[in-house]
């Protein structure tokens, strides 16, 4: 597959190394300085503007299969798919900011074919592992009637020493993987849950919450502190309020306040520094059940979350831009750290996948989450699972049919068309791609 990436920041570059050895990457970027970043990887770099027409020639757009356009401008992107359209590229996805643009693209109006909006992902990020002590990773599949999550099994868990059989797993949650000391298990029923095993869970998202909150003992969630009232803030507010929660938010800028206090009707605005020891005191913040610090600057959004982890909050969340932080934020306190840019990054390569309508990698890269669309050629069709000799490090967690969600058991059988969301190691990845 011929791919042009607009744009050689921290998410252009992310892309074109994920996808350099399958595919002929071009990546245009008119700063020297990025450019000479990409030396290091198998692609071809062009100095120029994306959404010039001419630096698109250049790179070869009417051959493109898909083009990407992932510069920090909204409307340097949605330019660049347009014109890459016109100019003959097969596919082309714009990566914005702002989830209005959402609007008029859903309309049609602006030539792109696939937009990802950064503040809807990275919020839903946040919102689905709200109230998940031990969860370190998590993503919806099938528009999301499933949701996996990676889980760490605290030393005090109830759970711990039970094996998978006896731990009353919800029926609509399967137990995918067990990573072990960096060693990915297919798990039997006969297996053992053990202290700081992760489990990697599969199912509708009521199911998989409920056993996480058993692993952990984790209460419900009632109030959540959001510091940082951006683009990212205000989304995650709103889907809080969709799920009956009444959230916190804290914001710095005076006229931003106003406008987020009239935006959002059940949500309780404060004005001020998050970081203001006083404030949080003064109105009582500090005793939420969750805290979600998401400020422009990662060293802020580290001290507040520190802070607030000190003053007793169970559970603290932060954004970091960085994604060399994730694991000293972890390492200091900080529960979960989520990145937008790996978001993101994760979101377009799945554009490159064929029927692979969505992928996700974990631990570092030896295993991955897929969605598969079932071909009627499937030879796996009409077979039942336990006679479907299927790739050994490979399980079907869940199957999607239609609005209709099945944790499957050996019985069951794949229809064409259906959603297969499929754990599997690295090594069998494209074994069973190719079999669904």
């Amino acid at each position: 597959m011929r791919i042009i990436i607009v744009g050689a920041g921290e998410v252009g570059r992310s892309i074109a190394a994920a996808l350099q050895t399958d595919h002929d990457v071009v990546v245009i970027e008119k700063d020297p300085d990025r450019l000479q970043l990409l030396q290091e990887l198998d692609v071809l770099g062009v100095l120029g503007n994306g959404a010039s027409l001419k630096t698109l020639k250049d790179a070869g757009a009417e051959r493109a299969d898909l083009a990407i356009a992932s510069t920090d401008i909204d409307e340097v992107n949605i330019v660049a798919c347009a014109a890459a359209k016109q100019l003959g590229a097969k596919i082309t996805v714009a990566r914005v900011q702002d989830a209005e643009y959402l609007q008029t693209w859903k309309r049609g109006y602006l030539g792109v074919d696939e937009m990802v909006c950064r503040e809807l992902i990275t919020s839903q990020a946040i919102a689905d592992v709200i109230g998940l002590r031990g969860v370190r990773a998590s993503d919806e599949f099938a528009d999301g009637k499933i949701l996996m999550t990676e889980t760490v099994v605290e030393e005090n868990s109830p759970l711990l020493g039970l094996r998978l059989r006896d731990a009353a797993i919800p029926n609509d949650c399967n137990v995918a993987s067990i990573i072990r000391e960096n060693a990915v298990i297919i798990p039997r029923g006969e297996d053992q849950i053990l202290a700081h095993d992760r489990l990697v869970l599969i199912g509708t998202p009521q199911a998989v919450h409920e056993f996480n909150r058993r692993l952990s003992l984790s209460p419900a969630v009632k109030e959540v502190l959001i510091v940082g009232g951006g683009r990212i803030g205000f989304r995650l507010a709103q889907i809080l309020q969709t799920r009956g929660l009444k959230p916190k938010l804290i914001e710095l800028d005076e006229e931003r306040s106003r406008w987020l206090a009239e935006n959002l009707p059940n949500t309780l605005l404060f004005h001020g520094d998050g970081t203001d020891v006083e404030l949080l005191e003064r109105e009582g913040l500090f005793r939420c059940d969750v805290a979600v610090s998401v400020i422009g600057v990662d060293e802020r959004n580290l001290l507040c979350g520190l802070l607030l982890k000190r003053m007793g909050v169970p559970q603290v969340i932060v954004r970091v831009e960085d994604p060399n932080f994730i694991a000293i934020f972890e390492r200091v306190g900080i529960d979960i750290a989520i990145n937008p840019r790996r978001l993101i990054a994760e979101e377009i390569i799945s554009f490159t996948r064929g029927r692979i309508e969505k992928s996700l990698s974990l631990e570092q890269d030896r295993a991955e989450v897929l969605e598969i669309e079932v071909s009627p050629t499937s030879p796996l069709v009409g077979k039942k699972l336990a006679q479907a000799q299927l790739p050994p490090g490979v399980l079907i967690g869940a199957i999607v049919r239609g609005q209709h969600v099945i944790i499957p058991r050996g019985a069951d059988v794949l229809r064409p068309g259906d959603h297969a969301i499929v754990f599997s190691t690295k090594e069998a990845a494209h074994q069973i791609e190719k079999l669904l």
